[in-house]
């Protein structure tokens, strides 16, 4: 008889060929006071998601839910696992379509850039 096993969050993820280990912060505060992104309209954001040993790293990632004091965020690693974490919203902020744009570039490997991005660099977009 298998028992009852919890299954938890990953909470270690690659990112620019360096592996960390996070804190999973969870949601504070009552479910009822949980506010939504429409799907597909998720703000893209600048987040600093704190390390198990000690200060943060930052990660580009998507809003998806929010509280009154936190912002709860997902991002995907280099292997393309997806992670989440409620973080203060201090430590959330929006980014520019440019931004992310350069995110994504610098993410990209090289041989897919061109193809991406063709002759236009990346953060240049038209308005």
């Amino acid at each position: 008889m298998m028992g009852d096993m919890e299954i938890l969050p990953p909470t270690s993820f690659l990112l620019d060929g360096v592996t960390y280990e996070f804190i999973h912060p969870e949601r504070v505060g009552p479910v009822e006071d949980v506010k939504s992104w429409e799907m597909g309209q998720y703000p893209k954001v600048h987040a600093l998601v704190p390390l198990k040993a000690g200060g943060t790293v930052a990660v580009y990632a998507e809003a998806k839910h929010w509280n009154r004091t936190q912002i709860s965020v997902n991002w995907y690693d280099d292997d393309k696992v997806s992670l989440t974490a409620w973080l203060p919203k201090g430590d959330v902020r929006p980014v520019t379509d440019s931004e992310w744009d350069i995110d994504e570039y610098n993410r990209c490997p090289e041989w897919l850039r061109v193809i991406q991005w063709g002759k236009r660099l990346p953060g240049f977009l038209p308005e």
